[in-house]
């Protein structure tokens, strides 16, 4: 799984010295790899990010339990269960929103990275082609 402390170190590559031709096609090499490996971070992390949206739709034994103290007329201990089945749903989905919140960060940054190197990639071209006129 990608940690903030890879994606930097991968993000560390990504710089422009406009000095001569030769260096800057090298440069615009590494630029390239560091993308690549940003996307495949991107990958997994996008991997962990639709894993913890899968809904759990499991049937409950809460559900299981209202549906037979109505069917034995304790309508009011079943809606009781339901209703506390119900509080522990909400507070799991929270707790999933919470769970997402770092991931969806991670992946963020990790944009923002790949559109720093293609904003490097286009003035290092422009450079190439001033130096070729």
């Amino acid at each position: 799984m990608a940690n903030l402390q890879q994606i930097k170190q991968i993000a560390a590559q990504l710089y422009l010295n406009l000095d001569n031709p030769q260096s800057v096609r090298q440069q615009l090499k590494r630029i390239n790899k560091s993308q690549t490996q940003l996307r495949q971070l991107k990958q997994e992390v996008n991997a962990k990010l639709k894993n913890l949206n899968q809904p759990n739709n499991d049937f409950g034994l809460d559900e299981a339990a209202a549906i037979g103290l109505h069917l034995f007329g304790k309508h009011r201990i079943a809606r009781e269960v339901t209703r506390q089945g119900n509080r522990i749903e909400r507070q799991e989905r929270k707790q999933q929103k919470n769970a997402r919140q770092p991931h969806i960060k991670m992946s963020n940054l990790i944009d923002n990275y790949i559109f720093e190197g293609d904003r490097l990639k286009t003035m290092a071209q422009n450079y190439l082609k001033e130096q070729s006129k």
